[in-house]
């Protein structure tokens, strides 16, 4: 995964240089009073910019990083239970210089692809292997450490979906001809507001059914703590690393995308088959188009679908892991925790009619898949 994001990074090298080509220029022009609303003309003049291409003023989003860094190098506790200003401050500085390079990779690649192709898994590996090697050399190799270098991992990530995100929707509203300064603002107040509801989610989730447990597995996690904890206490098996370098490239050598690849080969068996099965259901769907045209539209059918199919599960997830946090938060004392599958998993584990049923209704949901593609 690490030298997938690695590759991915270095084709981005020259998007990377357009974007802060265009943002340089872009900042030389501004210099009314609201760089919003006018910009520097060809005669020397202020000329007004169209509503459709105002956007937030630069020293407003300078400002907010900045304060951004100040309150994860002071503030205690933001990096776990870390004391020492020194580690909140290079833990703050590697968040900064991460951040400020992936969110360029992001943004730029979702508005020129889409948002499916941001690569956060490889640009989080990334910033975790930096910054667990910047603190092993500073000899921060304690569980401290550990937990400071887990949580700048997750700050980068969760700036490059949010930068992935907003590109997708910067780019949605100029198709629509929003104003990019209005729809920035619903960006932050977006953001602000499901924060709150994410760590409550996630809180629930784990303590109703377990993150890391067989029902609810967390393999991106888990690897998160294995490039941690094997670089920081010298654990990392390099020859698994370097197998596994060594396909990634025999894998680009074949002409296929490796960071999909290389997150397809740690996610669980679980996960990975009914992902197979829909590829082949795309490809038999595509095969079966006799124009362009029929092709693309069974392709955007089919994706359409599917995205609805993994919001719903998600949203299922979600309201049975409510139902289970309820039944424990107002369960008498001492009484066995509910959980999942719980009784009904135990019952039915190994009967082979229930196991026939759920096979047959994963068919007929292939089957209305397929119906649904073809349809005209």
């Amino acid at each position: 995964v690490a030298a997938g994001g690695l590759i991915t990074l270095i084709r981005s090298i020259p998007t990377m240089i357009e974007s802060f080509r265009i943002g340089t220029k872009q900042i030389g022009k501004r210099f009314g009073r609201n760089p919003t609303e006018s910009t520097l003309g060809k005669g020397g003049g202020f000329e007004e910019i169209p509503r459709t291409k105002r956007d937030l003023p630069l020293r407003v989003v300078g400002f907010g990083a900045l304060l951004i860094a100040l309150v994860m190098a002071f503030v205690p506790h933001l990096f776990g239970s870390i004391e020492t200003t020194g580690i909140r401050i290079a833990a703050a500085i590697c968040v900064v210089i991460f951040s400020f390079f992936f969110v360029t990779v992001a943004s730029r690649i979702v508005g020129l692809v889409g948002v499916t192709s941001n690569p956060t898994s490889g640009m989080t590996i990334a910033s975790l292997l930096g910054t667990a090697t910047a603190f092993r050399l500073m000899g921060w190799t304690d569980e401290t450490g550990m937990v400071a270098a887990l949580t700048v991992g997750c700050v980068v990530a969760i700036a490059a979906s949010i930068a992935g995100d907003t590109s997708q929707d910067l780019k949605t509203g100029f198709l629509l001809g929003a104003t990019p300064k209005k729809q920035q603002i619903g960006e932050l107040v977006g953001v602000v507001t499901s924060a709150l509801f994410v760590c409550m989610t996630v809180v629930m989730l784990d303590q109703s059914i377990g993150l890391g447990s067989e029902e609810l597995p967390a393999p991106q996690g888990t690897l998160m703590k294995l490039v941690i904890e094997g670089v920081l206490q010298s654990k990392l098996p390099w020859t698994l690393v370097l197998i596994g370098v060594g396909i990634t490239i025999v894998v680009e050598l074949f002409r296929i995308p490796s960071l999909p690849f290389a997150v397809g080969v740690y996610l669980p068996v679980t996960t990975m088959v009914p992902v197979f099965l829909g590829g082949c259901l795309r490809w038999t769907m595509e095969r079966g188009a006799r124009t362009k045209e029929e092709k693309q539209d069974r392709r955007d059918r089919g994706i359409l679908f599917g995205s609805g199919l993994v919001g719903g599960e998600g949203l299922m997830g979600v309201g049975v892991a409510a139902v289970v946090f309820y039944q424990n938060y107002f369960a008498e004392p001492g009484a066995a925790k509910a959980g999942i599958p719980g009784e009904i998993g135990a019952t039915w584990a190994g009967d082979l009619t229930v196991e026939l049923c759920a096979l047959g209704f994963f068919a007929l949901l292939a089957f209305f898949f397929a119906h649904r593609c073809r349809k005209a």
